[in-house]
C-alpha cells in the first residue's frame, strides 16, 4: 500500500500564477477594450445631450451634482463626484478607478486614474487627507478606512474631470446649477428642506445664517440655497465635515448647535436693568445669576456687564443655586415685561 501523501508535498506541487501572467491578462483585456472603443467611437453631440438630460432631470439630481467647501473665509463651489460619474458614463470608452497608495504618517494618499481608451490618454490624480487628530494621534483603523474612501472618491472625481475636457461639460454644469436653484415659488419649501437636512448633521439654523452672513430665513435666496446644497453634498461625499463646513470665518470650529445671540439694545437693557437691580438688592438673585440670564437672551457689551456687576453690595454674592421662589420671581418679571 502506498504511503499517504503529506500536506507539504501537495503544497509543493501547486502552481501559482506569476505576475507576468497577470500582466498579460490585464493587457489582453485593455487591448480588447481599446479595439471596441475604436469600433464604436463616441459621439460628442450625443454625449452633450445625454449629460444635459441626466443632470437636469430633477432638482434632486441637479443638487447632487454640485458641492461647496469653505476655504479661507470663502465658499468654493464646483462639480461633485456624482457629476463626474454622469460625465464618465455619457463620455464612454473609458476606464476609471481609484486606490490608496499610502497611509503612512499623518496622511492617507489616494490615486485616481482615468484612461480614455479611444484617444489613448491617461490621467492620474493624487489626493491627500489627514488621518491624525488635533492631539497628533492617528485615527482608529475604521476611521482611517472612511477617510481613505473619501480620498479615493475625490481623487476619482478629479481624474475624470481632468481626463474629459472641461470645454465639453462646463455648460452642462451650469445647467445643473440652474435646475438646482429651482423656481422662486418653491423657495420657502426648499429652504425648509435644506434646514431639515442640515439638522441631521447637528447644524442649527443660527449656524447656517451665520455662515451665510444673513439675518433671517427670508434672506436666503436661490444662490444662497444652492451654496447650502453644495455644502450638504460635500459633507456626504466626504470632502469636508459639518464642523469644518460651518466653522466661523476665523477658522475656529463651531460647537454643535452653537447659536448666534443678538446683542442687547440700549433701550431694552435700560428697561431690564431696573428689574435686575431690584432682584439683586432684595437678595432674590445674585449678580452671577442675573448675568447668566442676561447672556442667554443677548450678548452683553463690556460696559453693560460692568453696570450689572456694580449693583453687587459689599462684594457679596450668594453661592447657593437659584431656589423655586427666586425662579418664580424672575418669571413674574418676564411676564410683566411681555405684557407691556
Amino acid at each position: 500500500m502506498n504511503a499517504p501523501e503529506r500536506i507539504d508535498d501537495l503544497d509543493a506541487g501547486m502552481v501559482t500564477a506569476e505576475s507576468g501572467t497577470v500582466a498579460l491578462l490585464n493587457r489582453s483585456e485593455i487591448d480588447m477594450q481599446i479595439a471596441t472603443a475604436h469600433k464604436y467611437p463616441r459621439s460628442i453631440s450625443q454625449f452633450r445631450r445625454d449629460v444635459m438630460d441626466m443632470v437636469t432631470i430633477s432638482e434632486a439630481v441637479a443638487q447632487e451634482c454640485i458641492y461647496a467647501v469653505p476655504r479661507d473665509g470663502k465658499v468654493i463651489e464646483g462639480p461633485s463626484a456624482r457629476f463626474a460619474e454622469v460625465v464618465a458614463s455619457a463620455w464612454g470608452n473609458g476606464r476609471a478607478g481609484a486606490r490608496v497608495v499610502s497611509d503612512a504618517g499623518d496622511f492617507v494618499t489616494a490615486q485616481g486614474v482615468y484612461h480614455d481608451l479611444q484617444k489613448n490618454v491617461a490621467i492620474t490624480y493624487e489626493v491627500q487627507r489627514r488621518i491624525t487628530g488635533r492631539n497628533g494621534c492617528r485615527f482608529r483603523p475604521d476611521m482611517i478606512g472612511v477617510t481613505a474612501n473619501a480620498a479615493c472618491s475625490i481623487a476619482l472625481r478629479n481624474a475624470i474631470l481632468k481626463g474629459i475636457p472641461k470645454a465639453f461639460w462646463a455648460d452642462m454644469y451650469e445647467g445643473a446649477r440652474r435646475t438646482a436653484m429651482g423656481d422662486v415659488k418653491t423657495l420657502p419649501n426648499r429652504r425648509a428642506e435644506a434646514f431639515k437636512a442640515l439638522q441631521g448633521y447637528g447644524i442649527s439654523k443660527e449656524q447656517v445664517l451665520a455662515k451665510l452672513g444673513l439675518q433671517g430665513d427670508a434672506d436666503i435666496g436661490q444662490e444662497q440655497l444652492l451654496t447650502l446644497r453644495g455644502l450638504l453634498t460635500a459633507i456626504k461625499d466626504g470632502d469636508t465635515t459639518p464642523e469644518q463646513a460651518f466653522a466661523p470665518d476665523d477658522g475656529a470650529p463651531l460647537t454643535p448647535r452653537q447659536a448666534v445671540v443678538p446683542s442687547w439694545a440700549a433701550a431694552d437693557f435700560s428697561r431690564h436693568l431696573a428689574q435686575w437691580s431690584k432682584a439683586i438688592e432684595a437678595g432674590m438673585n445674585s449678580v452671577g445669576e442675573i448675568l447668566a440670564m442676561a447672556r442667554s437672551k443677548g450678548a452683553l457689551t463690556t460696559e453693560q456687564e460692568a453696570t450689572i456687576r456694580a449693583i453687587k453690595k459689599d462684594g457679596m454674592e450668594r453661592p447657593a443655586p437659584m431656589s423655586p421662589e427666586q425662579a418664580a420671581f424672575l418669571a413674574k418679571i418676564d411676564q410683566a415685561e411681555a405684557a407691556k
